[in-house]
């Protein structure tokens, strides 16, 4: 996920370089100067994750009719990853997508 903000990278640049806010950009010196400007990037820090998994079991109309706890467990998420894909690495066999849920009980971030 992205979001905006002020903030300006700047890379592959030597010599003398003025950064005006909103006014632009002024380069003197023999480079080459990229800008990566507005972009922010979020959830990309690893965090811990206590997970409760279930099985459930849906009717013709594709209504939840039971439900029942299999495990829970803690797993590390990086760089945004899913929730989903991190328990089904642990889970291994045991993860099938149709009739497996997973919610998320507490977060830990780094």
């Amino acid at each position: 996920m992205f979001e905006t903000n002020t903030t300006n990278l700047v890379t592959g640049y030597s010599g003398t370089i003025n950064l005006n806010g909103n006014c632009g950009t002024t380069i003197s010196g023999n480079s080459t100067l990229n800008t990566f400007s507005s972009l922010t990037v979020q959830n990309m820090r690893t965090k811990q994750v206590k997970a409760a998994v279930f099985t459930i079991k849906r009717n013709d109309k594709n209504e939840v009719v039971s439900s029942k706890f299999v495990k829970e467990l803690w797993v590390e998420i990086k760089n945004g990853a899913s929730l989903d894909l991190a328990v089904a690495k642990e889970l291994k066999g045991d993860f099938d997508p149709e009739i497996t849920v997973v919610r998320e009980i507490y977060t830990v971030s780094f």
